[in-house]
């Protein structure tokens, strides 16, 4: 028998929907104002997502009384873990996940005291930082353009000009470092430049973001979905890098009406496809050794420098738990999937993204 909902939970319900979806904020990269409505009713009436948003909300708080950390440039690519430049990255970015967590706290609790610390962040990170054109380390502020995303009809005029000119020179300086549509860098920067323009409406910046979605499955996705990078560099870690940001990208996408997850080119490669490919390693049919073959010197670096992950070693499937939560926004099997990896197959909520989901319109 279903559990009955309590009045109080009953008047909260009632409450939230007499609430205009015309005067909350949101934007097409998160949420539409009428989803934030309906995330605001899952986190009240159900348990387990209230447990996932409660993780969000105890970063969030205690990101409240932090000052931003704002440098000039994050340093990813191509350095060892235990280069300096990378640890002092590492610190900083840690505002982007704070951020992050504030926007989504403002979103289920519409207090304004974490709508004006995302503020904050954001305008120390527009004034100080600065677009390297480097796709690895420009992927990084995914989270950070989400909660813009969120909150950037609240920015004053001024404010929203200086957020909206950073976001648009770390897209456009990306498009002009294209180094091609082989492997995960060319899948990250599409992803930036798409979310960038979607969430700050420059069409130009869209329309390149869907026509290098397409030229990327072309020319980097075979036909049983496999992705250049996992052969070269002999990893599932790789596939999934390259899978999640075009996830991300078509999800987004959606809103404006481009059907990305589904496009197919005429090998039958699709970034279904794609996500399809990993099913088996992750259900346990396949197995594979991660970096064994490895092609990429660099690879061999980080395992001699005592990184494990670059090590050879079993692919552990809990690592595409992510990605297919991210897939089951398209098709409510992966979610389902996602949750066996996990060990909690009776359950939906696994993580904020399948929150996230619930909340979403389905996509058709």
């Amino acid at each position: 028998m279903k559990k009955r909902l309590s009045i109080f939970s009953l008047f909260t319900i009632a409450s939230i929907l007499l609430i205009s979806p015309a005067n909350l904020l949101a934007g097409p990269v998160s949420l539409e104002p009428s989803e934030v409505l309906k995330l605001r009713v899952i986190i009240r009436t159900n348990a387990i997502a209230a447990a996932e948003f409660a993780k969000l909300r105890e970063v969030a708080d205690r990101a409240l009384d932090d000052e931003p950390d704002p440098i000039e440039k994050v340093i990813s690519e191509g350095h060892l873990a235990n280069d300096p430049l990378k640890i002092r990255s590492g610190a900083a970015t840690k505002d982007i996940n704070k951020t992050d967590c504030l926007g989504w706290t403002w979103a289920v609790t519409g207090d304004e005291r974490y709508a004006a610390k995302v503020r904050d962040y954001i305008l120390a990170w527009a004034k100080v930082n600065k677009a390297d054109g480097d796709a690895i380390n420009e992927t990084k502020f995914e989270p950070m353009i989400i909660a813009y995303d969120l909150l950037r009809k609240s920015f004053p005029a001024r404010e929203q000009t200086v957020a909206d000119n950073w976001l648009r020179n770390k897209a456009e300086t990306l498009l002009a470092k294209e180094k091609g549509f082989g492997g995960n860098w060319p899948c990250h920067r599409l992803k930036v430049i798409g979310l960038v323009g979607l969430t700050i409406g420059d069409e130009s910046l869209i329309t390149q973001a869907m026509d290098g979605f397409r030229k990327q499955v072309a020319k980097d996705i075979r036909a049983d979905g496999s992705c250049s990078d996992f052969y070269v560099r002999d990893s599932m870690h790789y596939q999934l890098y390259s899978v999640e940001p075009l996830l991300t990208l078509a999800r987004a996408s959606e809103r404006h009406g481009e059907h990305l997850f589904d496009y197919q080119v005429p090998n039958g490669a699709s970034l279904h496809s794609a996500v399809d490919f990993v099913v088996p390693f992750a259900d346990g049919t396949k197995s594979h050794i991660e970096f064994a073959n490895t092609k990429s010197s660099f690879d061999r670096r980080r395992a001699s420098n005592g990184e494990k992950e670059y090590q050879p070693h079993p692919w552990d499937s809990k690592a595409s738990i992510d990605m297919f939560s991210t897939a089951a926004c398209f098709n409510s099997v992966y979610g389902k999937l996602a949750a066996k990896i996990d060990g909690t197959p009776n359950e939906t909520f696994i993580n904020w993204q399948m929150v996230i989901n619930a909340a979403s319109q389905p996509i058709k």
